[in-house]
This record gives C-alpha cells, sequence and structure tokens, in this order.
C-alpha cells in the first residue's frame, strides 16, 4: 500500500484561510462602525438630556417670576390671557434646514430676518425705482410748496412687544417672564429638536450597519461550511487515492 500524500491536507487549508480573513476584516470594520455611532449617540443623549433640564429650569423660572409678577400687582390686576390682544400676531419664526439629510431647527425674530435680507443687497431694479422716485418727487415739487407751514407728520413704529398689553411701566417680574420664555424658544427648544432629529438618525445609521453585519456573520458561517465540506471531501478524495 502506497503511503499517503502529507502535503495535499494544509494546501486545502491554506486556500481556505484568506477567504475567511477577508471576511472577519469586513465584521471589523462593521463593528467598529457600530461602535463609533453609538458612541456619537450616547453624546447627542448626554446634550439631550443637558437640554431638557435647562428647559425644566427656565420654565419653572417663568412661572416663578409670573407668580411674584401677580403677587406684587394692583388690585384687581392680574397678567394673564384676560389681558391678551386678539389681534396678536407671531414675532418670530421657525426656520429649517438640512444638514447631511438631518434637519436643524431655528428660531429667529421677524426684525432679524429682514434685516439679514436686506444685508444680501439691493434688487436689480433699485436704480430704476430710484429715477421714478425722483420724477415723481420734481412733479410733486410746485403742488407741495404751498404745504409747507403744515409740517410733515410722521408715523412712529408701534412697538410689537407683548409686555405693552399690559401696559406702559410693567414690573420687573413679568420681564423676567419673558426673558425666561424667549430664552427657552429662541435657544433651547430648537437645539432640543434638532438633537432628537439628529437621534432618530443615528438610530437608523445603527440599525442599518447591525443588519450589514448579520448578513456578514450569515456569509462567513455559510462559507466556513462550505469550506469545510469541502475539504473533508477533499481529504476523503486524498485518503481514497492513497489507498
Amino acid at each position: 500500500m502506497a503511503p499517503l500524500q502529507a502535503p495535499t491536507v494544509p494546501k486545502v487549508l491554506l486556500r481556505a484561510l484568506p477567504g475567511l480573513m477577508d471576511t472577519s476584516d469586513f465584521m471589523a470594520t462593521d463593528t467598529d462602525t457600530i461602535d463609533a455611532l453609538l458612541e456619537r449617540y450616547l453624546s447627542l443623549l448626554d446634550e439631550y438630556a443637558t437640554l431638557r433640564t435647562k428647559l425644566g429650569q427656565l420654565q419653572t423660572g417663568m412661572f416663578q417670576h409670573l407668580a411674584r409678577a401677580n403677587f406684587s400687582a394692583e388690585r384687581g390686576m392680574r397678567y394673564g390671557p384676560d389681558y391678551y390682544d386678539e389681534r396678536m400676531q407671531a414675532t418670530r419664526q421657525v426656520n429649517i434646514s438640512f444638514e447631511d439629510n438631518v434637519p436643524v431647527f431655528r428660531v429667529a425674530a421677524f426684525d432679524e430676518l429682514s434685516s439679514s435680507d436686506a444685508s444680501e443687497g439691493p434688487p436689480a431694479n433699485a436704480d430704476a425705482k430710484a429715477e421714478i422716485e425722483s420724477e415723481k418727487s420734481d412733479e410733486g415739487l410746485s403742488a407741495s410748496e404751498g404745504k409747507t407751514g403744515k409740517g410733515e407728520r410722521t408715523k412712529k413704529p408701534r412697538s410689537k412687544d407683548p409686555l405693552r398689553w399690559f401696559g406702559v411701566l410693567t414690573p420687573l417680574a413679568l420681564r423676567q417672564t419673558q426673558g425666561c420664555a424667549v430664552e427657552a424658544v429662541e435657544q433651547v427648544i430648537p437645539k432640543l429638536v434638532s438633537v432628537n432629529a439628529a437621534m432618530q438618525d443615528v438610530e437608523i445609521q445603527v440599525r442599518r450597519a447591525r443588519k450589514k453585519r448579520a448578513k456578514a456573520e450569515a456569509a462567513t458561517a455559510a462559507a466556513k461550511k462550505h469550506d469545510s465540506e469541502q475539504h473533508r471531501e477533499e481529504v476523503i478524495g486524498a485518503e481514497m487515492t492513497a489507498s
């Protein structure tokens, strides 16, 4: 009986090793990606908890200042919805932008929005409008000469501050109430909503990365099973050939 050929088995194992090493490296990359996403999620969660605490402090301070203002108010006077102006209009606007497909919320006053729009530059037909206005002023010059003694009435801009609803002289506690509310609406709440949206996006990325890793693990297990069966068949064939 001829001796067995020993080198046959190591060659089969060497052919299977490169594929196993590639899949393990691929799985390690997915694991690193998931770890990085979870680290970012924990950072966002810490920021979210800090903002929630800040919002709770502002709301507590707002109601405390409001209670103090009502306590020191005149008899029969109460700062509440009874003095609201039914013609009230919004003084702030929510702007939504997208950064890396994640919505970012910002709140700005209308005055800031109008100033930012004006800072972009005058319109293209500004010169034409200026010429038309100059012509109209020249035409109405003779008509306005007879009215020089009356003087022009200047319109004062109407204040949009809601504190004016409660009179001209408002107590300090009521102004502090407004300050807490403005800080919550303009700074804390937009950041809180933006962080919440970022957390939801990270959750989606983590689920996708885990599914990808699960598929890679299943493919690796199938490849190992196939290689082991192929190796077993080759070993049996080698033994039969040697015998």
